[in-house]
């Protein structure tokens, strides 16, 4: 939630006149057509200036519905399966989208306003692009809409220094890994020891080095907005290299294999390596501590990792062949289609899918990568986002959550996020022809699919120009081959028809989605079958299919409510679709709510943002004209809860009721909020700190998030008013927290509280053996490290061979413990900043 703050700080009138800001406001140009406004913000939600908005007609929507939009990376699809069965024209490919009446907006302000004119009714495609920023789209926007406020990514660069013992080591690889550039990517030192990874999203991060069996541990860093930020020194200490084995758990023989060895807890970043022909694999530069190591090959299953200690051991990762299905796709005459896709589900209320798709996901988690490829080139369908897979009726968020955007916001999908030379497709694995899955049918029509765990599964299949059909149901083990599961697709039945409103009047650019409807044996949740997706044209006409079975079709558009009916669409045979028409009715919703918002001075808090949460006016919003008015319109009649976000004020929540247009305005206050500000610096020299995120967390479970900058400064406001925590925690320092009591301000994002030093001391690597009363070496005991006086501790356990390490501990007088059941030791020890003392023994008695 912390990107989704306005981290701007709006100037408010001095003395006793408390004023809020005012809002931004646009030239006096006469509109033409119909228009598209809104706002460019950045990650940290602070206004783009000097963007280029312009806005254009999608193209081809109605004959594209009728089969699913191609999945990223598909395997032999067809080139376009638009107009199968002969039951509509070509489709047009996302990528001729919109070729004509581009409408271009005046350069965004200093508030990042823009204003597109000349527009027709339906959807657009938005693009975005300007200095400092990466190129950026919207796809099927719709004309007319609520403003609009589209976040994008500005370009960041990241650099720093390794060192070894205050020495600058050349030619040490660096990592970065981040959701917004795919996952992890890679650069070496120069000869100074330098670093730089240019041309990046701001976004969040982690970075890391390592050399042999050095490593320097991981730093997250947050860059958000503009800049500049800090140079960041990566420090080589003592590390691990991790050698082990992947293994066919059957025959014992080594397997060709991707590795990820990912850490215990969260304080590092994973590592990713390949295996040889022999199943053997190195990774290098390994912190110390736990990792769970585990390995991908298509067909297998895996234990789900083995625990390890860093540089203990050589670890064997045993995989178990999975079960295997294998058939034909035939069409009602008994012939063999070719280029027909399968894929699998798990049945159950938490449907399971393998298939082409998946396997490419897990190749790419396990090779460093996001499960979905960074778009490079032409991004643009509907599930163009690279970090939400479509998956039957479920869909995956992958990696970490991404950063919550502002309420009622469109986040920009990346047009090039990053080099492809860097974060491209990882080679696939080598596997054996006569073992291999065949997830696209050749002219045989034969299909094998591989991997299955124990349970029971479904197979479906589709083709160009036939329905998507499944099998029944059918229990697999582990190693188990059941063949002869053949499958006959029909040509299905395409729906058309008409969405208007209650008056008649089509609706444009509705959305219309038909999905095969779950049988009533079915478990609660199961997920039928794929999705199709559709857009209304001018005349309000749609086209989706072909589709079998019962099918459950439901429409929405903007301003509106939803329509859904429930449908029984009989075998088609033959090599004709059949059509079925099915109009639909979007009631439009003509409820309003408007007011006036002030803050508690009750002064107008103008450019505030108003948006809609949950029900049928999700998304709904508006912004607060500089008198403090708004009116948010096209709403359901009845209760609705509203979020209220303005730069200078903490965001907040209110229970509103919508009603009819002549109803009474409504009041609401807003209150004021406070602010910290203050410098982190090295306890020792003094020295200013730079790149050093503090996460703050306060009332209300309310979370904010700041970096210092390159003199060590930072500030975080607006803060709820009451008790907030400050932590910081960096590699090689002693971990802090502050709690401060903060009150609001006397104007809006003004600072309460100032001058907040927090000063990091350097720690401590205390290491050492645990042993029982027989000098007997003991796993896991739980060691901590005190500082004798009270206040800051460290601790671990120790590994399989009784030994521990604990990084960043206290110094001066420090009491060392270690536990496990009964048996209880103690030391005491002296250590300075820096100090690296590892022969230290503990006796369990």
């Amino acid at each position: 939630m912390s990107d989704a703050r306005r981290a701007g700080s709006a100037a408010g009138a001095g003395g006793a006149a408390i004023r809020a800001p005012g809002a931004p406001e646009l030239g006096s140009s006469a509109p033409i057509g119909v228009r598209l406004t809104g706002f460019v913000v950045d990650g940290a939600g602070l206004p783009v200036a000097g963007a280029e908005v312009s806005a254009e007609p999608e193209r081809g929507i109605v004959d594209r519905a009728l089969a699913p939009p191609p999945r990223a990376g598909a395997a032999s699809a067809a080139p376009d399966s638009a107009g199968a069965g002969g039951a509509g024209g070509q489709g047009a490919d996302a990528a001729d989208a919109g070729t004509h009446a581009v409408a271009v907006a005046p350069p965004t302000g200093g508030d990042g306003r823009f204003v597109v004119d000349g527009l027709s009714p339906g959807r657009v495609r938005v693009r975005v692009a300007g200095a400092g920023i990466l190129p950026a789209e919207l796809r099927y926007v719709p004309v007319p809409s609520d403003e609009v406020r589209i976040v994008v990514a500005r370009q960041i660069a990241i650099e720093g220094t390794v060192t070894d013992g205050g020495k600058p080591v050349a030619n040490a690889p660096v990592g970065l890994r981040g959701d917004a550039i795919g996952g992890t990517i890679e650069t070496r030192t120069s000869a100074t020891g330098a670093f730089r990874f240019g041309s990046l999203p701001e976004g969040r991060f982690q970075l890391f080095a390592w050399q042999g069996a050095l490593a320097a541990r991981t730093v997250r860093l947050s860059p958000l907005g503009a800049g500049p930020f800090g140079a960041v020194e990566l420090r080589l200490e003592a590390a691990a290299i991790v050698v082990g084995r992947v293994i066919d758990r059957e025959e014992g023989t080594g397997l060709v294999a991707a590795i990820e060895l990912r850490p215990s807890g969260d304080d590092q970043a994973p590592r990713y390596v390949r295996s040889g022909d022999d199943g053997v694999f190195r990774v290098e530069g390994v912190p110390s501590g736990r990792w769970i190591a585990d390995a991908f090959v298509p067909g297998y299953l895996s234990p789900g990792g083995i625990e390890l200690e860093a540089g203990h051991g050589i670890p064997e990762i045993a995989l178990t062949r999975g079960g295997a299905i294998a058939g034909r796709i035939l069409d009602g005459d008994g012939h063999s289609i070719a280029g027909a896709q399968v894929r699998s589900l798990t049945t159950g209320a938490n449907p399971t899918e393998l298939s082409a798709e998946v396997e490419r996901d897990k190749l790419r988690r396990f090779s460093g990568r996001t499960a979905a490829p960074v778009p490079t080139a032409a991004p643009g369908a509907l599930d163009a986002d690279p970090q939400f897979i479509a998956r039957g009726e479920l869909g995956v968020m992958v990696g970490a959550i991404p950063p919550i955007p502002p309420p009622g916001a469109h986040v920009a999908q990346m047009a090039i996020a990053v080099d492809p030379s860097l974060a491209g497709e990882p080679a696939p694995l080598p596997v054996d022809p006569a073992r291999a899955s065949i997830w696209t049918t050749a002219a045989d029509g034969a299909y094998r699919i591989r991997g299955f765990s124990a349970g029971k599964v479904v197979v479906l299949a589709s083709a160009p120009g036939f329905a998507e059909v499944r099998s029944r149901p059918v229990a697999i083990q582990p190693g188990q081959v059941i063949a002869g599961i053949d499958l006959v697709l029909t040509p299905g039945t395409v729906i058309v028809g008409k969405v208007t409103d209650q008056h008649g009047a089509p609706v444009i650019g509705a959305q219309v989605s038909v999905t095969p409807a779950a049988h009533d044996s079915a478990a609660p949740g199961a997920s039928p079958g794929s999705t199709l997706d559709a857009f209304t044209d001018d005349a309000g006409e749609y086209k989706l299919g072909p589709v079998t079975g019962g099918v459950e079709l439901r429409a929405t558009a903007y301003g509106h409510g939803e329509a859904r009916r429930t449908l029984e669409l009989a075998a088609v045979r033959g090599a004709t679709p059949a059509q079925h028409r099915e109009d639909l009715v979007l009631v439009v919703a003509d409820a309003v709510f408007a007011g006036i918002l002030e803050d508690a001075a009750g002064a107008p808090v103008g450019g505030a943002h108003l948006d809609v949460v949950g029900g049928v006016g999700d998304g709904r919003h508006a912004i607060v004209a500089p008198d403090g008015t708004f009116s948010i319109d096209l709403l359901p009649a009845g209760p609705l809860r509203l979020h209220i976000e303005h730069p200078a004020y903490p965001p907040e929540d209110v229970d509103v009721v919508a009603g009819e247009a002549h109803q009474a305005r409504a009041r609401l206050r807003l209150p004021l909020g406070g602010g910290v500000e203050g410098a982190v610096l090295d306890a020792a020299s003094g020295a200013p700190i730079p790149g050093i995120t503090l996460a703050a967390s306060g009332p209300g479970n309310a979370l904010a998030e700041a970096a210092t900058d390159k003199l060590g400064r930072w500030k975080l406001a607006p803060l709820r008013p009451g008790r907030w925590k400050i932590a910081v925690k960096q590699p090689g320092y002693l971990a802090q927290a502050r709690e401060l009591d903060v009150s609001a301000a006397r104007t809006p994002g003004a600072t309460s509280l100032r001058d907040i030093r927090i000063e990091l001391a350097r720690g401590a690597l205390i290491g050492g053996t645990v042993r029982d009363a027989r000098g007997q070496r003991v796993a896991a005991a739980h060691v901590i490290a005190a500082a004798a006086a009270g206040g800051a501790t460290c601790e671990g356990d120790s590994d399989g061979r009784g030994e521990f390490r604990l990084h960043d501990c206290p110094t001066g007088d420090v009491a060392v413990a270690a536990s496990k059941a009964d048996g209880r030791a103690a030391a005491r020890l002296t250590v300075r900043a820096g100090d690296e003392v590892l022969g230290v023994s503990l006796e369990l008695r």
